[in-house]
C-alpha cells in the first residue's frame, strides 16, 4: 500500500492546502492503487511528535506501506538529523519515499544519490551536536556544575541554582555518610588493608553501593574520589604533580570544597590511578574529609601494588586457575592436620568477604588436581591427531603457494623481456599485467605468512604434549606452566569440576 503524508502548520492563504498536498502526490501513482492518507494540522516540522506521523510510522514498521509519498521534504521534518533517522527506518522495512515537487524519489539513481548527500551532513550535524554536548560537560565541570552519572557514595543531590542556571549539587547522607567517615580513618590511620575493610563492612551488614556487597574495587574507588576532600593547596599540588588540568586557580584551594575529577579514560587505564590531562575542578559542595587524611590515603594507594594472583603459590600447580565454582572469587591452600599435612582449597569470597554461599565440606588439593590431570592427559590424547592431521595439510597447503609464486614469477620474466620491443599502447598493457601480477604474489606471500605462522602454534603444541607425555617427572614449576598454558580457569564446587579450556 502506498502512504502519502500531508502536514500543515497553521491555516494561511498562501500556504498550500492539504487537498492540493494530496492531489499533488497522486500524481505520483497510477489510478485504482491502494493508498492511505495521514494528514497532520496544526503542527509543526520541527519535530516528529504528531498523531497522524506516528501513526504511519508504527504501519511501515507492521510492514502495511510500501512507498511514502509527501508533497515537498519539509512535510515529513525540518530537522536534517530527524529525516536521516526517519530514511534510515524507511530502508529498514524496504519503503520508498518520493516528493512530488521535488522530484526526488529513492527507487532511482539520482535520488539514491541526493539521499546520500542528505545523510551526510546529518552525520555531520550528529557530531556537531555530540561535540556541543561533550564541551558543555567540560565547561560545566569547569564551573564546578555536576556533570551527570551516579551520586557518589555517602551524598545526596538536591537542585540549586548558579547565575541563574539550574543544577545539582552534593549534601551529606546522613546514613551512609558515617560509614564513609571510618573507612577513611580505617585506611589512613592503620595497617588495615582495603579487603579488611570490605571485610569489616559485609560483616556488619552495611550496603554497599547499587546493591550487592563490598569488595576491595569499591571502597578503592571511594577513597581514591576527590569529591570527599576539602581541597587546599596540598591537594593543588598533588594533581598538579600528577599531570591534571587543574581549572581552579590555587588561590581557590581553601579547604572548604570538594573536587569533581573528570576526563576520557583510555580503555587499558583504571579510573583514578592514571589521571594525567584530566580535569580537576572545584565543586559547589562542602568536602568532608580533611586534606591530610585523604592524602595519607592517596599515598598509601599509590604505593599498594594491587598484585593479582599470578600463580606463585607453592602448594599447588592449578594456582593463579583454580577460582571456587560458586561465586567465582579465587581459591587460596590451606594446610591442616597433626603429623600429616592435608591440604584444601579455601574460597576467599567465603572466608575474607563472607559472601559466599558455597563449599559445605573441605576439598582437597591432591582429589582436585588428580581430577584436571586426568582431564587434561584426556585432551592432549584428543588433541594430537587434529594437530597432526592439520600441519600436514598446512605443509600441503605452503607447498601448492609456492608453486603459484614461481608460475608468477616466469610470467613477470616474460613481461620484462618484451619491454624492449613493446610500444607506447604494448607498454600501457605490460605495466597493467606487470602490477596485477605484482599483487597477486604478495598476497600469496601473506597467505604463507600465515600458515606458517599457524604452523609454529603447532610446534609449541607439539613441544607441550612432550611434557605432558613426560607429566610425572615434572616439577611444580613446570606443571604450573603446562597448566596455564592449556587452561583459562578451574571452577571448584563440592561435588564438581568444570575447565575452561584455552585448547
Amino acid at each position: 500500500m502506498i502512504a502519502i503524508y500531508a502536514r500543515q502548520s497553521v491555516d494561511k492563504k498562501d500556504s498550500i492546502s492539504i487537498e492540493s498536498q494530496i492531489d499533488f502526490c497522486k500524481k505520483e501513482f497510477e489510478e485504482g492503487q491502494a493508498y492511505k492518507t495521514y494528514i497532520d494540522k496544526g503542527f509543526s516540522g520541527k519535530d516528529t511528535n504528531r498523531p497522524a506521523f506516528e501513526n504511519m510510522m508504527n504501519d511501515i514498521k507492521a510492514g502495511q506501506i510500501e512507498k511514502v509519498i509527501v508533497y515537498k521534504l519539509d512535510r515529513i521534518t525540518r530537522s536534517t538529523l530527524d529525516f536521516a533517522n526517519i530514511i534510515h527506518t524507511f530502508r529498514k522495512h524496504n519503503v520508498e519515499f518520493i516528493s512530488s515537487t521535488e522530484k526526488f524519489d529513492t527507487s532511482t539513481p539520482i535520488g539514491k544519490a541526493m539521499l546520500n548527500i542528505i545523510m551526510t551532513f546529518a552525520e555531520l550535524e550528529r557530531e556537531t551536536i555530540q561535540q556541543r554536548i561533550k564541551d558543555n560537560y567540560y565547561t560545566r565541570g569547569k564551573r564546578g556544575f555536576f556533570t551527570g552519572g551516579r551520586v557518589p557514595y555517602g551524598f545526596n543531590k538536591v537542585e540549586t541554582k548558579v547565575d541563574g542556571k539550574k543544577t545539582s549539587m552534593f549534601e551529606p547522607n546522613p546514613e551512609q555518610m558515617p560509614y564513609l567517615i571510618e573507612m577513611y580513618e580505617m585506611y589512613a590511620n592503620t595497617n588495615t588493608s582495603l579487603g579488611k575493610i570490605s571485610n569489616y563492612l559485609n560483616e556488619n551488614n552495611i550496603p554497599a553501593p547499587n546493591g550487592g556487597n563490598w569488595d576491595s574495587n569499591k571502597v578503592s574507588r571511594i577513597l581514591h574520589n576527590p569529591v570527599y576532600v576539602r581541597a587546599d593547596a596540598d591537594v593543588y599540588q598533588y594533581y598538579k604533580n600528577k599531570g591534571c588540568i587543574i581549572s581552579n586557580d590555587i588561590s581557590d584551594f581553601i579547604g572548604t570544597n570538594g573536587c569533581y575529577l573528570f576526563g576520557k579514560r583510555e580503555a587499558n587505564e583504571r579510573k583514578y590511578t592514571k589521571v594525567k590531562n584530566h580535569v580537576l575542578a572545584l565543586a559547589l559542595h562542602e568536602g568532608i574529609i580533611d586534606s591530610k587524611t585523604w592524602l595519607l590515603c592517596q599515598y598509601k594507594l599509590d604505593n599498594n601494588k594491587q598484585i593479582k594472583n599470578d600463580g606463585k603459590g607453592k602448594y599447588t600447580w592449578l594456582s593463579g586457575v583454580a577460582k571456587c565454582g560458586y561465586c567465582g572469587y579465587a581459591v587460596s591452600v590451606i594446610k591442616k592436620g597433626h603429623g600429616i599435612n592435608y591440604k584444601y582449597f579455601n574460597c576467599r569470597g567465603k572466608t575474607n568477604l563472607k559472601i559466599c554461599k558455597g563449599h559445605s565440606r573441605p576439598i582437597k588439593v591432591d582429589d582436585v588436581e588428580k581430577i584436571v590431570e586426568e582431564r587434561i592427559l584426556k585432551k592432549v590424547e584428543q588433541l594430537k591427531n587434529v594437530t597432526i592431521n592439520e600441519e600436514t595439510k598446512e605443509n600441503i597447503k605452503i607447498n601448492k603457494i609456492k608453486i603459484q609464486i614461481i608460475n608468477i614469477d616466469k610470467k613477470i620474466e616474460n613481461l620484462i623481456s618484451k619491454i624492449e620491443e613493446a610500444n607506447q599502447i604494448t607498454m600501457k598493457y605490460i605495466n597493467e599485467r606487470l602490477e596485477k601480477l605484482d599483487k597477486e604474489k604478495n598476497a600469496l606471500l601473506q597467505e604463507i605468512q600465515k600458515l606458517i605462522l599457524e604452523n609454529s602454534k603447532n610446534i609449541s603444541l607439539n613441544d607441550m604434549f612432550e611434557k605432558i607425555d613426560n607429566w610425572g617427572n615434572l616439577d611444580l614449576e613446570e606443571k604450573k606452566q603446562v597448566c596455564k598454558s592449556v587452561i583459562n580457569k578451574v571452577y571448584i564446587k563440592d561435588d564438581e569440576i568444570s575447565i575452561d579450556w584455552k585448547i
